[in-house]
Order: structure tokens, then sequence, then C-alpha cells
């Protein structure tokens, strides 16, 4: 419903509006009406009922309207007692830069100066090493080269040392027996080495020696040994099977003939394609129909590459041979004035009558050239005797250096038995005790050894695994440092 002063809408059945608080008639409800046939309902006079009290409500005060909500509308307003704002200035427009000049074309042979004002010259890019990896990373293809190469060598080299025992049989064949059919496998045999050979030089050339002027003569000089190794193999394996048919009537040796022959190519196709392959990723692969053209000149190449890395090795091993006598010559004379000091003090301690270990133990000579090599020869000589007197006189010579740490090496009888007993063991513990037993007494002689018995034990058990060498290092390590420590008595002793 609406208001009848303000026209505002107000809720149903209001008294007042809630807008204005003007007052609002409520219209009557209309009477009931009746259903037909039925008759109305006697009212209170008929009846003869008092009417009940009218209830007159005296209306009071009329409640106070709520303000009316204030309209407003958007306006600017006007700031009071302030300053007018001055007028900025206009934006001054950004100036442009100036026009950068394009590059200027650059001769065939580098960059020349410009201009004055101009960007300074792009100095030009230097050039890179033969098989260098680019400035923005990459792979090391020169070092895969190298590893590949010297690996190869290697391999090669070790082929061509198989054909020495092959020769030697062939000539112990045809001078013991007169078999004239050994002597072209003999010769056969120094050619399939000499290729061998001329491919191991030619690796290792491409490993250290290669630059870009010489890879081509190198990969000729490789793929030249490669083809001289295949066809003599070749010629070797047709010899072979008409020698096994034609003499021998035996065929059975021509599957192994074949088997070989397989191997070699594949070998061969590894060398080469590698190598070729590692070049192609380089970019510096020759083409194939290259490779055979101008053959001497290729391989005056290769014959300068092989002096020039013949004189660098020279020249390094004397390098190394000289720094080597120096470094002796400086041992020598360190070790002289070690004896001499020893020896010094020693006649000092006779003058003052100090030496009564020495009247109760006269001082006697220590073998000091005991030495790996002659202890095999002569224990393979003497079928294994000699092994034992080199135990005794170890142990009788060490018991004399070391006497006063108060200890005792095990002599020959003890290390026998302990040994036969112990099924051998006791032997590891004996050296195990002299190893440490040298490292302990060696400071009292101005020494200082590393090796210790733990050092021994080790080489016994763990470098049996080194193809059966770490019981002989065990033994020249003891051998050592039992030399050092009697020459070190032998100088104090004046001996």
């Amino acid at each position: 419903m609406f208001c009848k002063q303000c026209g505002k809408e107000i809720p149903e059945n209001s008294n007042f509006c809630t807008w204005c608080g003007a007052a609002q008639s409520v219209p009557e409800t209309p009477a009931e009406a009746l259903p037909a046939g039925a008759e109305p309902q006697p009212g209170p006079a008929q009846t003869g009922a008092e009417p009940a009290p009218e209830l007159v409500i005296e209306p009071g005060p009329a409640p106070e309207a709520p303000p009316a909500p204030e309209l407003t509308f958007d306006t600017v307003p006007t700031p009071v007692n302030e300053p007018a704002p001055q007028p900025q200035p206009a934006p001054q427009p950004m100036p442009l830069p100036d026009p950068v000049p394009g590059p200027a074309p650059q001769p065939a042979n580098g960059p020349v100066n410009g201009s004055a004002g101009g960007p300074p010259p792009i100095p030009p890019t230097p050039a890179q090493p033969a098989g260098a990896a680019p400035a923005s990373g990459g792979a090391n293809y020169d070092m895969l080269l190298k590893i590949f190469a010297t690996v190869c060598a290697v391999v090669t080299a070790w082929r061509a040392l198989g054909q020495i025992p092959s020769l030697f049989g062939n000539l112990r064949v045809l001078l013991a027996y007169q078999q004239l059919v050994a002597l072209p496998y003999a010769l056969l045999n120094i050619l399939a080495a000499a290729c061998y050979v001329v491919m191991a030089l030619a690796l290792l050339l491409l490993a250290f020696r290669r630059t870009r002027e010489n890879t081509e003569a190198l990969v000729f000089g490789l793929a030249a040994g490669a083809a001289g190794t295949l066809v003599v193999r070749v010629v070797s394996v047709l010899f072979s099977t008409i020698v096994n048919l034609a003499l021998y009537r035996y065929a059975g040796a021509i599957p192994s003939l074949l088997v070989g022959l397989v191997g070699l190519v594949f070998w061969l196709a590894v060398c080469l394609g590698g190598v070729w392959g590692i070049l192609y990723l380089m970019k510096e692969a020759p083409a194939f129909e290259h490779l055979l053209e101008d053959p001497a000149g290729k391989f005056a190449i290769l014959m300068d590459a092989l002096k020039k890395g013949a004189g660098d090795v020279q020249q390094q091993a004397s390098a190394a041979a000289a720094s080597a006598k120096s470094a002796y010559d400086a041992h020598q004379a360190q070790q002289a004035q070690a004896a001499q000091a020893m020896q010094a003090q020693a006649q000092a301690a006779q003058a003052q009558g100090a030496g009564t270990n020495g009247a109760a133990y006269p001082a006697v000579r220590i073998q000091t050239n005991r030495s790996l090599a002659a202890y095999i020869l002569f224990s393979i000589i003497t079928c294994g005797i000699y092994s034992y007197y080199f135990i005794y006189t170890v142990a009788r010579d060490v018991n004399t250096m070391c006497r006063e740490d108060g200890e005792k090496t095990g002599g020959l009888l003890a290390f026998i038995l302990l040994s036969m007993v112990t099924c051998g063991l006791y032997g590891l513990y004996w050296e195990y005790k002299l190893g440490n037993r040298l490292a302990a007494n060696a400071p009292r002689y101005g020494l200082n050894f590393q090796e210790n018995g733990t050092t021994v034990l080790m080489w016994y058990l763990v470098g049996l695994l080194l193809c059966f060498i770490g019981p002989w290092v065990a033994m020249h390590i003891l051998i050592k440092n039992t030399n050092a420590l009697a020459a070190a008595y032998n100088a104090r002793n004046g001996l």
C-alpha cells in the first residue's frame, strides 16, 4: 500500500506512514456472506443479552517519523580557502635517439676502422685449434678422439706382440725340423706385426700429434695399415687351408681360421669407423675420394709427424732422466751427510765411554745389497732352498740392528715348524711382524718408512687379485726397508 500523504510505499495494514507519520485509514472488513437457506443468527439485542461495552481507544501522539533520506548529487567540490593551482608547464617532447648506423661492409681480409663517432670495429674471432669444442659449449670430441685412439693403439700393439711367439715357433720348426712350409708362415708373421705397428703409430699420432693439416695423412696411414693387415690375414688363411687340405688332408682348422678372419674384420671396422665417426662429428673427416690421392705426399706428411713425435718423446725422456738424476744425487748427498753425522755421534759416544752395549755386542757389518731379483733367481735355481736361507739371514740381521727394542724376530726353525702347524699362516704373521719392527726402529736411525706390517699384509691378501704380483711387492718392501736400515746401522757404527 502507499501513504495517502507522501505517496511512498508502506507495509500493508499500517496505521501510520513510516516515512511522514500520517495516519492511514484501514478499510472495513465486509460481512461474511451467508450460505443459501441459512438464517441469520440473532444479535445481542434480539437475544435480550446486554451489549458488550464498546472499547474506545484514544489516539496518542503520532510517532516521530524518521528523517527522510537526503538526496545527494555528484557535484565537483570547490576547495575552500585554498590557493588556486598553478598552471603546469606543458611537457617537452622526448628527444629521439641518434640513428644507429648500419654495419659497414667488411672486406674479405677482416674489418676496417669506421668513421669518427661510429661503433668500434669488431675484432676477428680467433682461430680455434683442431678438434677444440666451440665457445658456446658442446662435447669435447678432441678428448674423445684421444681416448678412443689410445685404447685402439694399445690393443693393436698387443696384437703386434702376439705375432712374436708365432714367429719364434715357426722359426723353431724351420730350423729344427727343416720344414720349409714354416718359412711362409714366419714371413706372414713379420708382415702382420709390421702392419699392426703402422696402425698403432697412426693411432698414437691421431691421439697426440694431430692437426688440421695432417689429419688426412694420418687417416691414410691408419687405413693403409688396416688394409695391409687384412691382406696378410687373408693370404694366411688361404695358405693354411691349402696346406691342411693338400699335405695333411685335414679340414678341421678351416672354421677356426674363418672365425679369426671375421674377428679381425670386425676389429678393423671398429678402429677405422670409430676414428672416422669422431672426425665427422668434429667436421674434419677426410673425403673418401681424396683419401687415395697423392699417397707419396701423405706418406711424407706421416713420416714428418712421426719424426716430430719421436723428437718430443726424446726431449721429454731426457728431461725426466735429468730430473731423476738430480733427485738421486740429492738423495745420495743427504744419505752421505746423515751417515757422517751418525758416524761422528758413534765416535763421540765411544770416546766418552758410553759404548757399553757395543762392548757386550760387537758391531758387525750388515748386508745392504739384497734384491728381489736375486731372491727369485736363486730360489728357482736351488728349488726353494735359498728362500729359507734368506729368511734365516734377514731374521739374524734384524735382531742385530733392532736389539734395543726388546723384541725378537723368529728364526728359521720357528718359521718352518709354525708354518707347518698353521698351514702357512705363520709365514704371513712373520712378515707382518717384520714390517712393523722395521718401521718402528727406523726413527732411531734417522729414517722414516711409510710402509709397515699392515702394508705388507694388504699386498699379500689384496695383491693376489693382481695376477699374483702382490706377494712379490710385499717381499720387495721388506727387502728395501731392511737394506735402508742396514745402511744406517753400518754408518752409525763406522762399518
